[in-house]
């Protein structure tokens, strides 16, 4: 049962888009997914509770730390194939991934300098956990938000930045969809989407899928790593 974590020191940055996509694009495919909001807002929660959520994903809110067993007991009683964290935009709200075996962590990030040195942070966070924990936690960062038509010069040097500091980024990008905002305000996945008229629905399934690809490279490559012989 892979589990996957995203976490960012800073607001906004598209980590429940991110989580949410993940778990659409993982049921598309057959798995059940199990959601749990550590956001205090509980973002993923609200969507739940809208019209349309697809059989097989469930969302188990878990606010504070002291929430998290009781939400992760919730989640496995419903035998996902998949669970995914949803944390608080806060280094305080990333320790609650330290409650679970992860299998990979997220940090979702817009092409910005703000936004890259916040990534810098969130992954040298991750390496301060992983030692004390003596394991190694996989990192990547996600760009999101990017312009379908246009790479800005800003974009590029945000990819220097990261990789400066020898932080990988997973092979896609997450495009500027108005159908990701729409999942949030009409509820359920692509197909509730397309139903309501909302426009632009196929390329976002396919940008979704896309992450879904990428993730599942990176954890696949991860477990093959774990029974090389040392």
């Amino acid at each position: 049962m892979p589990a996957v974590a995203l976490v960012s020191p800073k607001g906004g940055a598209g980590k429940t888009t991110a989580a949410l996509l993940l778990a659409l694009g993982l049921r598309e495919r057959g798995f059940r997914v199990a959601m749990i909001d550590a956001d205090p807002n509980k973002p993923l929660f609200h969507w739940a509770g809208l019209p349309g959520r697809p059989e097989g994903i469930s969302v188990h809110a878990a606010p504070t730390l002291q929430d998290m067993p009781d939400a992760l007991r919730e989640a496995r009683r419903k035998s996902p194939d998949w669970i995914i964290l949803d944390t608080e935009g806060s280094v305080r709200g990333a320790l609650a991934f330290t409650t679970m075996r992860l299998d990979l962590i997220v940090t979702p990030l817009a092409g910005s300098k703000l936004e890259a040195l916040q990534a810098i942070k969130a992954s040298e966070m991750v390496g301060e956990l992983g030692a004390r924990s003596s394991r190694h936690l996989v990192h990547r960062c996600l760009l999101t938000r990017v312009q379908a038509a246009i790479r800005p010069r800003g974009l590029k040097a945000v990819v220097e930045e990261l990789r400066s500091h020898d932080i990988e980024l997973l092979n896609t990008a997450l495009i500027e969809k108005e159908a990701y905002r729409a999942l949030f305000a009409i509820g359920g996945g692509f197909d509730a989407l397309e139903a309501q008229g909302v426009t632009g629905v196929a390329s976002a399934r396919q940008n979704a899928a896309a992450f879904v690809d990428a993730v599942l490279d990176v954890i696949d490559a991860a477990q093959a790593a774990e029974k090389r012989p040392a």
